[in-house]
């Protein structure tokens, strides 16, 4: 075998592999130029354009009012470039809205998905009326009564702060039904002052821990021992007042 035979091989080698990377090079830029071309197309003639919005999960936020800022957003624009971040800044700022999100449905929907602020409790509000909040202390409405099935709870929000909130809320929640028909009212001053009134009698809950324990021990003094305060803040020494 020759050197200048392996020498001319080896040339046509390379030169095959060139035409090769030549041949690939070249049929992927046609691909491109043709999906290129495709989606110009596409945005050109306006088959990306956004055509319809959608809203769901809402009840007590204002549909209307979500749909007119997702639509102001999306009106005439191809769905690729509709500003989803400022759709959800406006929606995120109503007040009843807890959460939203904000989707591109291919090819030309607008969704967007709010979660609703739940009311957990009425709290003392001005003028007589009640604020009726959410578990983070955000006021839903101020309304003369609470709402059916929202208990009152005398806690300052503002004051106080959510913790407070949720230590009468943990309280109440480990009353069964029986012992929250005779509750007249649940009040906290603090996260560990939480007190309520039951058969015209004071309790001292202390905080909202071990909530269901204290219940129990509470129950069996109320039906054994006389008193006008009991104090079941520590449910494994509760103490009673005549």
């Amino acid at each position: 075998m020759s050197v200048t035979w392996l020498e001319d091989r080896v040339s046509d080698v390379r030169e095959a592999s060139l035409r090769s990377r030549l041949v690939g090079t070249a049929v992927l830029l046609v691909v491109l130029a043709v999906l290129g071309g495709a989606g110009w197309w596409a945005y050109d003639a306006g088959h990306l354009d956004t055509r319809r919005v959608v809203v769901t999960g809402t009840t007590r936020v204002d549909a209307a009012a979500v749909d007119a800022i997702a639509a102001a957003a999306s009106a005439g624009t191809p769905l690729p470039m509709v500003d989803v971040g400022s759709v959800h800044e406006q929606v995120a700022a109503m007040p009843l809205v807890l959460d939203v999100r904000v989707e591109r449905r291919w090819p030309r929907t607008l969704e967007v998905v709010v979660t609703e602020r739940v009311a957990v409790a009425a709290v003392p509000g001005r003028g007589g009326d009640v604020d009726v909040v959410d578990e983070h202390g955000v006021v839903l409405a101020s309304q003369p009564d609470p709402p059916p099935g929202v208990p009152l709870l005398r806690v300052d929000v503002e004051a106080a702060g959510t913790d407070t909130l949720a230590a009468a809320r943990a309280v109440l929640a480990a009353m069964p039904v029986e012992l929250q028909q005779r509750t007249g009212e649940v009040s906290a001053a603090s996260p560990a002052d939480v007190r309520s009134v039951v058969d015209g009698k004071q309790v001292r809950w202390g905080t909202g821990a071990d909530a269901e324990r204290k219940v129990e021990v509470l129950t069996g003094l109320l039906a054994s021992v006389p008193g006008s305060v009991y104090d079941v803040s520590a449910p494994s020494a509760p103490a009673v007042t005549p």
